[in-house]
């Protein structure tokens, strides 16, 4: 589909969109048709109108860990710095010690677990690694394995896509993160992440998690070459999946880190960032979050983008190394007292919450000092 829209059409999606309601596919197209200075800024308004009329003046984030085994993975993405062969410089393995070592160390509400694809750490490994932090921590909610882990654990361990998610949510998985969808397109999945699973087996995955129970985060990679029309045709994807299996959380758009040596020099700008996260919030009418992931975009952005349509800063997000090995300039983690104090200095309320988005005990403590 072209981008190609009326004023007429761009202002009726403002409106519906403004409202929470259900935008048509073309009314969806027409949001990101000609994004002048001035639609730039219609665009912030309505989505600004859709969260409030959601989440009113809160925003939320989690006290959280990022857990990463090991960089060690064969898929070979073009965009990756994270990952790498045995011998690299960068390459390191974690041990089950130094994992539970720095849980112990900051005890989390959520941990995110996320791996290469390898046998360092194979499918055993990362069951027996759940079960060992739900038996220490049966508070602890863990996020754990994307899309694409799980098509490779079920590849060599013999065994089904379905009964590698039983058997995980039977050990102690809460959800799966939103990884490894990159952007649903076949032109820039056979370009660039081809040894991988593609946009269709992602949602596949995705909706199979959705019907054993497991709730799951939805992603974008955005700003490596993809148009908006592309960018549209995801969201409009993850919609539609939504209609069909109702587990999608959270989405969370993600800029494009470039890295070192690779194929563009500069990710894209703060303002396509807002761009792309208010017309996520107003085309994506069924899925309840929209994540503003500081990482990636970096701390003012991501704060702006609680007045772009985002109502969830992610969190505090300790160890945090995919973005980072990227090149990412952001901090390596926020301590609770600053993510509060960025979010009031957005204009919003900070609301610590866990790792299903209800509030937690620090949360009216939160809510008194703003």
């Amino acid at each position: 589909m072209h981008l190609l829209s009326s004023e007429k059409d761009f202002e009726r999606a403002l409106e519906k969109g403004a409202r929470a309601e259900r935008l048509t596919r073309d009314e969806a197209f027409a949001l990101a048709a000609h994004i002048t200075p001035d639609r730039l800024h219609r665009l912030g308004r309505a989505a600004l109108a859709n969260r409030r009329l959601r989440y009113g003046g809160k925003a939320t984030f989690v006290f959280n860990l990022q857990i990463n085994p090991a960089n060690i993975c064969g898929a070979r993405c073009t965009f990756c710095n994270y990952a790498a062969s045995r011998n690299d410089p960068h390459a390191y393995v974690m041990s089950e010690a130094d994992i539970l070592a720095q849980v112990d160390r900051l005890q989390p509400t959520e941990v995110h677990i996320v791996g290469g694809l390898n046998q360092v750490w194979p499918y055993p490994r990362n069951l027996a690694l759940v079960q060992q932090l739900r038996h220490r921590y049966p508070g602890l909610h863990i996020k754990a394995f994307t899309a694409v882990e799980i098509a490779y654990f079920a590849k060599t361990s013999g065994q089904s896509e379905a009964w590698i998610l039983e058997a995980l949510k039977t050990a102690g998985v809460d959800a799966l993160p939103g990884g490894g969808a990159e952007i649903f397109s076949e032109r820039l999945w056979r370009q660039h992440w081809k040894n991988k699973i593609g946009p269709q087996e992602w949602v596949r995955i995705h909706q199979m998690a959705h019907e054993v129970g497991l709730p799951t985060n939805a992603t974008m990679l955005f700003g490596f070459g993809d148009t908006w029309t592309e960018r549209v045709e995801h969201l409009l994807t993850l919609r539609r999946a939504q209609d069909e299996s109702g587990g999608f959380i959270c989405f969370i758009p993600l800029a494009f880190q470039p890295g070192e040596g690779k194929f563009i020099t500069h990710g894209p700008t703060a303002l396509e960032t807002l761009a792309v996260t208010a017309i996520a919030r107003l085309a994506l009418d069924n899925i309840a979050h929209i994540k503003s992931y500081w990482p990636m975009s970096g701390v003012e952005t991501a704060a702006a983008g609680l007045s772009w349509g985002a109502d969830d800063m992610d969190g505090t997000i300790s160890e945090e190394r995919i973005a980072h090995l990227a090149g990412a300039v952001t901090p390596k983690g926020l301590a609770r007292e600053r993510m509060a104090e960025t979010i009031r200095m957005a204009g919003f309320k900070p609301q610590e919450r866990d790792g299903q988005h209800r509030a937690t005990m620090n949360a009216a403590a939160e809510s008194d000092r703003s």
